[in-house]
């Protein structure tokens, strides 16, 4: 359990296992811990880091303009350097695959591979900008946790759903509807036009690349990741059938079993 300094604030996060080094990069409505099911499998063979993301769980976020992509990227390579790690891998879901994207295309020797998890990566593809809004508009925003998990998921497993709930209300922003609503403007201005890479910026994408999305994702939808993967070379990409928004919380399971054996054959010599 540490902090490292990027600029003045404190970023939290957590070491375990050893190994070849891979950073979890959690979404929006999470923290570190949301890591739980996967973090017994990868640090047998690999040295671990989850982060709290500048703004969730025990790391700050204390005005508007720190939170930004921008400021996410340093926050990752802060954390790189407190640990004396020159390249990691990098496994992202949702908002952390917006940072993690930014962090292999400007920071390339840092990166020796990139697993991206339903995330919309903050580029420009108009489908599923479409999506996005067209969900963010018809469901209660009381009801977004729910809602991104598959429908079979909730049913099966309540006590998970509550768990991921759970998690979800360890970040300060989500303990009142105000701080919530602000929350989410801060991830809609992530979004904007001027924050978007464009598709092409795609093709620069040099390391390793496995994406992954959930069947039943109502946000970043399987044909999405698949036109996506068009764009940069060598990407593979791997639908897991009974989950939406969160595969590595709802098919645990596939989920590690697809990453490993990604990252095990990406950190071969």
């Amino acid at each position: 359990m540490s902090f490292a300094k990027s600029g003045n604030t404190p970023i939290y996060y957590e070491r375990r296992g050893q190994g070849p080094a891979v950073v979890f990069l959690h979404g929006a409505g999470s923290n570190g811990a949301t890591w739980w099911q996967q973090l017994p499998a990868f640090a047998s063979r690999y040295t671990c880091i989850t982060v709290d993301n500048r703004g969730f769980g025990r790391s700050v976020a204390s005005t508007a303009a720190e939170f930004s992509l921008d400021v996410f990227v340093s926050d990752v390579l802060a954390v790189l350097d407190a640990e004396s790690i020159d390249s990691a891998a990098l496994v992202c879901q949702s908002l952390g695959g917006m940072t993690g994207l930014r962090v292999a295309l400007r920071h390339p020797h840092r990166v020796w591979a990139f697993a991206c998890c339903d995330s919309p990566m903050a580029i420009g593809h108009a489908q599923m900008l479409l999506d996005i809004r067209t969900f963010l508009s018809s469901v209660d925003p009381g009801d977004l946790e729910n809602s991104a998990l598959s429908r079979g998921f909730v049913q099966r497993h309540p006590e998970l759903s509550l768990l991921y709930r759970q998690i979800n209300q360890f970040n300060p922003a989500m303990f009142n509807e105000d701080a919530s609503a602000g929350l989410r403007a801060r991830l809609g201005a992530l979004m904007a036009p001027d924050q978007l890479l464009p598709l092409d910026a795609l093709q620069a994408l040099r390391c390793p690349t496995l994406l992954l999305v959930g069947v039943e994702d109502p946000l970043v939808t399987p044909a999405v990741v698949r036109d996506v993967s068009r764009y940069i070379p060598g990407s593979r990409m791997v639908e897991i059938e009974g989950a939406g928004h969160s595969p590595y919380f709802e098919q645990p399971l596939r989920f590690n079993t697809e990453v490993l054996a990604f990252l095990d054959q990406a950190a071969k010599p």
